[in-house]
């Protein structure tokens, strides 16, 4: 660490050794491995896991390590992308509880899990249209809120572009006319100086229609403590 490297080069021994001490104590230096393997453990690793090498876990047990590392540095902003992909139900829990119980630092979630969203989010920021929208509360409260946020837009607009409409009838049909000149260009001055309400631009959806299956039909088998290995 580049502060310790520091004291090294600036101190005798003995204050070396002091200062070093001091910056441990307040990093909780002594509490680092129990703190490593209490987030471990929340993340679904057993005991016996936890002295093995990363290079002998699979895909989905290294990106668990890596979320551990992530949250044990106590990052100012800690960026979570998908976490829960490759955790199971008790794993998320955990995870939702360290996030609103535990993290006290800014944490940014990008994630399809709702119910996750729904239990750790305090803010939600809609990326629409090259526009960033800032929401108070949790998902439900952001589709809410944005539901009736459109509607409100929605009315807005349409009811801009019936005056506009109705102005734009008028200069069509006096615009000629002398003694309805004033009138005419005050309505062009009105509708040059008008802040348009953007049409509202819903979000695309998509709909997946599955197949309903045939029925299993017999001869089935059934497996009990069944279990599998790979060849070396």
């Amino acid at each position: 660490m580049k502060e310790l490297e520091d004291i090294e080069k600036n101190n005798t021994s003995a204050e070396r050794i002091t200062a070093i001490n001091r910056r441990l104590e307040e990093i909780d230096a002594h509490k680092a491995e129990s703190r490593a393997a209490t987030i471990l453990s929340g993340l679904g690793f057993t005991n016996p896991m936890l002295s093995k090498p990363i290079s002998s876990l699979s895909g989905g047990w290294r990106v668990r390590v890596a979320l551990a590392k992530a949250l044990f540095v106590k990052p100012d902003v800690l960026l979570l992308d998908e976490p829960t992909n490759h955790l199971d139900l008790d794993a998320v829990m955990w995870l939702e509880d360290y996030v609103t119980n535990v993290c006290k630092n800014t944490v940014v979630v990008v994630s399809h899990a709702r119910e996750f969203l729904n239990v750790v989010c305090t803010d939600v920021i809609h990326f629409f249209e090259q526009k960033l929208v800032y929401y108070k509360g949790n998902y439900d409260a952001f589709e809410r809120t944005r539901s009736e946020r459109n509607t409100m837009l929605k009315k807005q607009h349409d009811s801009q572009q019936l005056k506009l409409a109705h102005m734009q009838t008028f200069i069509d049909r006096f615009r000629y006319n002398a003694k309805r000149a004033s009138l005419v260009q005050s309505r062009i001055k009105a509708m040059e100086k008008m802040e348009l309400v953007e049409e509202v631009i819903e979000d695309p959806t998509c709909v997946f229609i599955f197949p309903t299956p045939d029925k299993l039909r017999p001869p089935l088998l059934k497996v009990e403590d069944g279990n599998f290995y790979y060849e070396p």
